[in-house]
């Protein structure tokens, strides 16, 4: 058996479809257990959410009834009410990574390549009993020099939740207490400058946690990883692509079309130097400081701190 594919749905019935259909054909999947997580209807759900909310229900029945044959097993959790995202994964995640010990996740609208379940349990198993590793990213990260990076995969110090896998010894390490996190921040004289890697606005994000206004559950593991020294697994190419961006591009913005880079259907996880300055890091941090570096970033981004919006990577 091989590791277990957690999918957190809510009510993109079109997107879940193209998820499951993507996941039936990879690589491996009929050795793969695939565990469903459906949430709920928000207190004051309006009618079209509902129904939306039963059709993305209804597609996780069918499939299951039609395809169950392409998994080792399949399971659906419906919630009766409305989680949210974070609370959702966390509780999800905790419970299956008890019995499994790591765990690989999908949202609605990360759809997998046909190697996505062989790179993610190749790296699992690599990296399983090294601390340092925190996890896979299935996503890559957009790079300055392509050219520059000679490995298939590379290590950064910072994750996505864009496709990722990680382990219990890594789960239970995570702190999701917001204030302590900002005081062991004071304890080790974090600034923002150091933890917004290649200028990216990570700290701007986790304030925002702290004032109630996002609800993230990936905020606590970057935040957690980075006191800890960790780093996450990342390929030169994606295995997963991003579909959230589908208003057929008129709302789609530069970060949005930054962050989704091309995808490959096969990615080696070859050996590597166990090294963090490493010329794939050194060419994201000089494609993410072209692109955040820039200072009206920060004034177009104070409107969009939204966790559901597709460009939100640590959603």
């Amino acid at each position: 058996m091989l590791s277990p594919v957690i999918l957190f749905v809510y009510k993109r019935s079109n997107h879940t479809r193209q998820v499951l259909e993507a996941l039936a054909v990879c690589q491996n999947s009929k050795d793969t257990p695939l565990i469903i997580y459906s949430d709920g209807a928000k207190p004051n759900v309006t009618s079209k959410d509902k129904e939306e909310i039963e059709q993305t229900r209804q597609v996780l029945r069918d499939f299951k009834e039609q395809k169950e044959s392409d998994f080792l097993s399949i399971e659906i959790y419906e919630a009766q009410s409305n989680k949210g995202l974070a609370k959702s994964v966390k509780e999800g995640i905790t419970k299956q990574i008890n019995k499994y010990e790591k765990i690989i996740v999908l949202e609605d609208d990360i759809v997998p390549q046909k190697g996505f379940l062989k790179y993610m349990n190749d790296a699992l198993e690599k990296y399983e009993n090294e601390d340092k590793i925190w996890g896979i990213s299935a996503s890559a990260f957009p790079l300055d020099n392509e050219k520059m990076v000679q490995q298939q995969t590379f290590f950064l110090p910072v994750n996505s939740s864009w496709g990722w896998a990680t382990w219990k010894r890594t789960w239970d390490k995570i702190d999701f207490d917001i204030e302590s996190i900002f005081q062991k921040f004071s304890q080790n004289s974090v600034t923002p400058k150091e933890y917004n890697f290649g200028s990216y606005y990570y700290y701007q994000i986790l304030e925002a946690q702290k004032e109630n206004k996002i609800d993230s559950w990936a905020v606590f593991f970057m935040s957690t990883m980075f006191l800890e020294k960790g780093w996450f697994l990342f390929p030169k190419k994606s295995l997963a692509q991003n579909t959230g961006f589908d208003a057929t591009g008129t709302h789609c913005t530069e970060e949005d079309l930054f962050f989704n880079t091309a995808v490959t259907d096969f990615v080696e996880v070859n050996e590597i130097p166990f090294f963090i300055e490493n010329e794939g890091k050194k060419q994201t941090e000089k494609a993410f400081q072209k692109q955040f570096g820039k200072p009206s970033i920060f004034k177009r981004i104070q409107n969009k701190l939204n966790p559901n919006s597709p460009y939100f990577i640590l959603k």
